[in-house]
């Protein structure tokens, strides 16, 4: 459909064009037979006029027809035909028109009138009508002597012209009332589509108006019809999503900026101390073991980057298999063992080897993992991290739990967004802020759901299935424990 305003339009002129012709032939057949039947019954008082002027006296039947009072019997171009025969088929009388010729018979003629269309005597298109008629008896006496009535069939025949002429008359009227019809309703539908549509314009016009770089706060199109309301309640809402996207990518952008620019500068300083000290080789290799140390958490930050942008991108693919969570667990940890020695962090580990779980064993291992790490570095010193999946029928959850006592609240909603971290933190360059964004990231396109939970100081990052009831959790006999705990150790 290129043009809603051509398409009404068609629809709606063809349409009232196709009713206005079917109403108008049936109009042209209902005032055609009328016309018909109007002439019919013409013919009909000429055969009761004949016969109303035959006599019998006596034997002898005697027709008194008079040219001058009807001279449409006259021989003419216009001319109208009659002819009187007896029931053996004897002529008693025809009109001079027909000169000396017989009319048509009609076989089956009966007391009532009958009527059919044929050619005239000259050619021309005509219409019949017949019937028999008694002739009236004149006999003054009474008896078995009495002559019986004669017996007479009439026949009458007229051209058609007038009678065409006046359906011609009549279907040209009918055309014309349609046509005048057919343009006043055309031009009331194009009045009327036309402002139908105005809606439309307005609405392209405030679309095209907005600009990418001042995005509005609300889509102002002014009152809308019932039928465009939801459409621009949709622009609106696509609008915010844009803005919100735009806002993100914009700082996404300065956040890159800042993570890069600091270990930039660092390799730089680094650089240029190596090089001023390069007679000396502890120095220099202190350098570049540093040098080193930041390239490999620029790496990991640009990897993390591109694995998101592949992820928006749906250039990843995943399996479903079963996942042995203990087995992840288990060596992500071992990975992790300098950091929680580190930073004195117990580990309390429920899973059983025989518990297992169903999705990609790429994409939970990642997940697991930043989770993990996540929870070992923002666990306060000498902290506590509790791991546990449970299972119920084809429903999982997997659960990380540690002490957060910097959290609040308000900070869950922005905690899978990419680079945000507490404030505190950011003076700590070995952390991106982008492991919980591409965690949650896995686990939406790999059909996971992960969610985060603060309840009592202590912070929940819970991994599961689709299937498995996300509800709000009463803390377990170990996480008051770790309420307990970290009451006396003092934290704060």
């Amino acid at each position: 459909m290129k043009s809603i305003r051509a398409y009404l339009l068609k629809r709606l002129v063809g349409g009232t064009a196709l009713v206005l012709a079917v109403a108008g032939m049936a109009i042209y057949l209902v005032v055609a037979r009328s016309l018909e039947a109007q002439f019919d019954r013409g013919l009909d008082d000429r055969l009761q006029g004949f016969a109303s002027i035959l006599f019998q006296v006596g034997d002898e039947v005697e027709f008194e027809f008079s040219q001058e009072l009807m001279p449409e019997y006259a021989p003419g171009p216009a001319a109208s035909y009659f002819e009187l025969r007896f029931e053996d088929g004897s002529l008693l009388e025809r009109s001079d028109s027909l000169v000396g010729e017989d009319l048509p018979s009609r076989p089956g003629m009966t007391g009532d009138p009958m009527h059919w269309t044929a050619g005239l005597p000259d050619g021309r298109e005509g219409r019949y009508a017949a019937r028999f008629v008694q002739v009236h008896h004149v006999h003054p006496e009474e008896g078995p002597d009495r002559p019986s009535a004669k017996v007479v069939s009439i026949a009458v025949a007229s051209g058609v012209e007038e009678l065409v002429a006046a359906e011609r008359a009549m279907l040209a009227s009918c055309i014309g009332v349609g046509c005048a019809v057919l343009a006043l309703i055309g031009i009331v539908a194009w009045t009327a589509v036309k402002r139908g549509l105005e809606p439309t314009a307005r609405f392209g016009a405030t679309i095209d108006a907005i600009r990418m770089d001042d995005l509005p706060e609300s889509l102002d199109v002014g009152p809308m019809p019932q039928e465009l309301a939801p459409v621009a309640q949709k622009t609106d809402a696509l609008i915010r999503r844009v803005d919100t996207a735009l806002r993100r990518e914009r700082r996404t952008t300065a956040d890159i900026a800042h993570e890069l620019r600091t270990p930039i500068s660092e390799i730089l300083t680094v650089s240029e101390v190596a090089l001023r000290n390069g007679h000396d080789p502890v120095a220099t290799r202190r350098a570049l073991s540093t040098v080193r140390d930041v390239a490999w958490r620029m790496g990991r930050s640009v990897f993390t980057l591109l694995k998101l942008a592949r992820l928006e991108m749906g250039a990843e693919s995943f399996d479903h298999e079963s996942i042995a969570v203990a087995e992840i667990v288990r060596d992500t940890l071992r990975s992790l063992n300098a950091l929680t020695q580190e930073r004195e962090i117990q580990v309390s580990n429920d899973l059983g080897e025989s518990d297992r779980i169903g999705g990609d064993r790429e994409a939970v291992r990642i997940v697991i993992a930043n989770l993990l790490s996540n929870a070992l570095y923002y666990a306060p010193p000498r902290g506590t991290v509790e791991c546990r999946l449970e299972v119920a029928g084809d429903g999982w959850r997997f659960t990380v739990e540690n002490e957060a006592p910097e959290l609040r609240p308000a900070d869950l909603a922005a905690l899978a967004d990419p680079f945000w971290r507490k404030d505190s933190a950011r003076t700590d360059r070995s952390r991106a802020g982008l492991g919980l964004s591409l965690s949650r990231a896995l686990a939406e396109r790999s059909g996971m759901v992960l969610e985060f939970e603060l309840e009592g100081g202590l912070f929940r990052a819970c991994l599961r299935s689709p299937a498995a009831v996300s509800a709000p959790r009463a803390p377990s006999p170990s996480s008051e424990g770790l309420a307990q705990r970290r009451d006396s150790i003092g934290a704060p």
